[in-house]
């Protein structure tokens, strides 16, 4: 992304230790070797863990 927020930015750490956990649960590290089940479910914890983590966030943000 450019010029992230510093709210995506999180979002982003949140989501890639969401796909860090996935990989350790396969037990695969060699994503030539997934699936396209794998991939997809891959990508979906991706996405799924981004969008909670900018959700998450935004619940916090203190109003004005």
């Amino acid at each position: 992304m450019i010029d992230s927020t510093a709210n995506e930015k999180k979002a982003m750490e949140m989501s890639s230790e969401r796909a860090g956990e996935y990989i350790e649960w396969l037990k695969k590290t060699d994503m030539e070797t997934f699936t396209r089940k794998e991939w997809s479910d891959f990508i979906e914890v991706i996405v799924s863990g981004y969008l909670e983590g900018m959700a998450r966030l935004a619940d916090d943000e203190v109003p004005f």
